[in-house]
């Protein structure tokens, strides 16, 4: 232990004798530390740590697989079945997202919802941090409206009041008495919900007919001592017997269960290891330009260590102390760059919020220190062992000769290493070339519509004050308010053209309905093909500029009054209609058992991306159809709708001005959700973008530190090679000779750098095609490029030390030692 001590404070002195080379090593090694620490607090955050809810590893999610879908939405009746007739789950709830104007106040607010079964907190093993979780009698149709709200908003609006209980809010002008108040942590999902609702109490139409599938979901938690597959096997033989109980809705669905935390994370577990590797790689860098200041600085102690060897001081003595100074700027550098982490997490989760699940778990705990403490260790040893191995049995004649110098030994391995930190580089910036192409690829795909300077927002009105004597949303007024408000907006300087619809476009959605075609045998209610459906009216065209490919339009005379008129999309058309006009041809819509709406079909549009930029050309996609507003039955009239709005500049300047313009139509309608087709888009692009500024940042980080590499081995030659550039001089080799040799050699070191990384980069791009779109993960161009830019650094790497090799003077090269 006392000559551990001493290897320390000896370590320490020697460090601080050195302050320059101590700054670099230490900072080279604060960057590739603490990028890696960076990264692992996200992995440990979304991957790592466990859910934060009651043993959450036997927590499931249920989809029903219907349609095409593995993962659809589900029946309500459906969900009932599985609850009662189950034997594998303690509990089971259901859940939907929805919206609820927050009334009763000087200016309505949009809230954040969730309906949800009784069991649904109680399947998570949570409880209210005030209050009781809601009960069956509360989740029945016929009970009275109770609510339990979030953390934030009973601090806002009630001021953290613990008599709240009690209390009522007014949901789109209703009251309903507050039974609870979540917890301020309540993680469901990540996604925020302002308040939740006893689903069965909503009395929605939806709910109970076995053919609907309005966007619920469900989670359970499993049985002590039941397994995954058990689940499974139970919920599969329920769906089935279902499908032979109910054929005409039923009929071949099956459902789709996975645990709670694979759900969650499965989208972006990919990804956040790509990210780990990545910062992996530039660790490495980092080791080898440290190792490569170490060999440097072994080279000047050379004699103080066969001095020491001379004395008795045996190989293991004199490793012992190298490593010791290698580990102790490894800690240095990662308490450095634990700060750094620290800081740059949180910048990063700022500027991009919504691109991970569980962002409220990602912080510097225990285990990141636990992962930074291991990783300078292991990166002190790694980059001080190839030094210590080489200093630590000098040729002592040689080296206690006055004008002994070292071998080609210890240049071999700087050499080796600054070729490894090449073909390092050229992987991570051949990823990061990939997927810039990518991106570029996707900005360039056509959405369908022309996506600039276009508005998008929602608007919501009082459920109270656009009611009929039965309670129900009064459609004319409706109608006549939205007719009203959508003339109003294009009456507005500067507005071109606006429309409401039921669907944005890119802003995703599973809001599809079955059809069938006249005249054609018609399939079970269970194998009826499904279209995305958008409601919208005649300005939607105009203001969305989706191309007309056949026949027209809506107009303002498609009304309730005139027949039933239908628009459907190319892809709709060729499916359905390859050998025959569309236009005219008549489609039904199902509503229940034995009644449906038929359309005459007027015109056929292009195909628009509803879901995805990155659906692959020759991919199977859905079919779309586009209904008239006007045309749509009242009992389908709701009090919410999406608004599209064409603008001659930037679109989010004129917000204001629609607001105004809101208030002016009359009412306590609500606009929230206000976007630019820019942002949705950019929504879509969030993961990629993601990965592509870390990928980016990390690939300049190691071009960055390969080219201070390449600088340090060239500066070290020409040091090494005074004399022999003196000779040569001496016997007439001109300036320019001299910097063919010297850049020559940083050209040699890089291709050969390329050529291993190339390999490489060759094989390792194959596990990021999951994330590139329109370019082969060994696309030449990538390839290529990436290698002309890495062959150009070298060469301006070199260029100095190789013009201060011009510079010997053959003279002095000649004395020197």
């Amino acid at each position: 232990m006392e000559a551990f001590r001493q290897d320390i404070r000896y370590g320490f002195r020697m460090l601080m004798a050195k302050p320059s080379f101590t700054i670099i090593a230490i900072l080279a090694l604060a960057l590739g530390i603490g990028v890696n620490s960076a990264i692992f607090s996200v992995v440990n955050g979304v991957l790592l740590k466990p859910l934060g809810y009651k043993q959450p590893d036997k927590l499931v999610r249920i989809w029903e697989k219907w349609g095409g879908f593995d993962q659809g939405s589900i029946s309500y009746p459906n969900f009932q079945d599985w609850r009662d007739r189950n034997k594998s789950f303690e509990s089971i709830a259901a859940y939907r997202w929805t919206d609820f104007n927050l009334t009763g106040i000087d200016q309505p607010e949009r809230l954040s919802g969730r309906e949800v079964s009784a069991d649904f907190l109680t399947v998570l093993g949570i409880n209210p941090e005030v209050g009781h979780n809601f009960t069956h009698d509360e989740d029945r149709d016929g009970a009275s409206p109770v609510a339990m709200i979030s953390d934030s908003l009973w601090k806002s609006r009630f001021s953290g009041d613990r008599s709240v209980i009690g209390k009522t809010i007014s949901l789109d002008d209703k009251l309903y008495q507050i039974v609870g108040v979540l917890p301020a942590d309540f993680p469901f999902f990540s996604s925020k919900a302002d308040v939740l609702v006893p689903i069965a109490a909503t009395k929605a139409r939806a709910l109970k007919e076995r053919s609907w599938h309005p966007g619920t979901q469900a989670i359970a938690r499993l049985k002590p001592g039941m397994t995954l597959e058990q689940a499974r096997a139970d919920i599969t033989s329920i769906a089935n017997a279902l499908g032979q109980e109910y054929p005409n809705t039923n009929k071949e669905h099956s459902v789709t269960l996975n645990s709670l935390y694979d759900a969650t994370v499965s989208d972006v577990r990919k990804g956040l290891y790509m990210l780990l590797a990545a910062v992996l790689l530039v660790l490495l860098i980092a080791c080898a330009n440290v190792a490569n200041l170490m060999l440097a600085r072994a080279s000047v102690r050379q004699k103080e260590i066969a001095i020491r060897t001379a004395l008795g001081a045996s190989r293991t003595r004199i490793m012992r102390l190298l490593i010791t100074e290698s580990v102790m700027l490894a800690l240095t550098g990662g308490v450095l760059g634990l700060v750094a982490a620290y800081w740059g997490t949180g910048l990063a989760l700022k500027a991009l919020p919504d691109v991970l699940p569980r962002v409220n778990d990602i912080t510097v705990d225990s285990n990141v220190l636990l992962f930074t403490l291991a990783v300078s260790i292991v990166t002190g040893v790694i980059f001080g062992l190839a030094p210590a191995l080489q200093a630590s049995n000098p040729n002592l004649n040689e080296t206690l000769k006055e004008g002994g110098r070292s071998g080609t030994g210890r240049q071999t391995l700087r050499s080796t290493l600054v070729v490894a930190e090449i073909a390092i580089s050229l992987v991570l910036l051949v990823g990061a070339g990939l997927l810039i192409r990518s991106f570029v690829a996707l900005n360039r795909v056509n959405p369908g519509f022309d996506d600039q300077n276009i508005l998008t927002f929602d608007i919501s009105l009082s459920s109270k004050e656009f009611a009929n004597a039965d309670e129900k949303p009064d459609a004319p007024k409706i109608r006549r308010f939205f007719k009203q408000f959508t003339e109003k907006v294009d009456a507005l300087p500067g507005i071109e053209a606006a429309a409401p619809t039921e669907l944005v476009p890119l802003a995703g959605s599973d809001d599809e309905e079955q059809f069938f075609v006249t005249g054609r045998p018609k399939p079970s209610p269970s194998e009826l093909p499904l279209a995305m459906t958008y409601i919208v009216d005649s300005g939607y065209q105009k203001t969305m500029r989706v191309p007309l490919l056949k026949g027209r339009f809506f107009t303002d005379s498609d009304t309730q009054t005139s027949g039933l008129v239908m628009v459907i999309d190319e892809v709709m058309a060729k499916r359905y209609f390859a050998n025959e006009d569309p236009v005219g041809q008549h489609i039904n819509l199902p509503v229940e058992a034995n009644t449906a709406f038929e359309f005459q079909v007027i015109g056929v549009v292009g195909h628009v991306k509803q879901q995805n930029l990155d659906t692959a050309d020759g991919a199977i996609v859905g079919p779309q159809m586009y209904i008239s507003f006007n045309q749509v039955p009242d009992e389908f009239i709701g009090n919410g709708i999406a608004f599209v709005a064409r603008t001659n500049a930037q679109p989010a300047s004129f917000v204001p001005a629609i607001r105004e313009t809101l208030r002016s139509v009359g009412g306590t309608a609500t606009l929230s959700n206000a976007k630019t087709m820019e942002e949705i888009k950019s929504d879509q692009l969030s993961n990629r973008r993601f990965a592509l500024i870390l990928i980016g940042f990390f690939s300049a980080l190691a071009l960055i530190l390969a080219s201070i590499g390449i600088y340090g081995v060239i500066s070290y030659s020409v040091a090494q090679r005074t004399r022999e550039i003196g000779i040569r001089m001496a016997v007439g080799a001109s300036q320019r000779q001299v910097l063919a040799m010297v850049v020559g050699n940083a050209i040699k070191l890089a291709l050969i750098g390329i050529a291993v990384g190339a390999a490489g980069a060759f094989g390792l791009t194959r596990f990021i095609s999951f994330i590139l779109y329109g370019v082969s993960p060994s696309d030449p161009l990538t390839f290529t490029g990436i290698s002309i830019v890495l062959a150009l650094v070298a060469i301006v790497a070199s260029y100095v030390p190789a013009r201060r090799a011009m510079k010997v003077d053959p003279n002095t090269a000649l004395r020197y030692e």
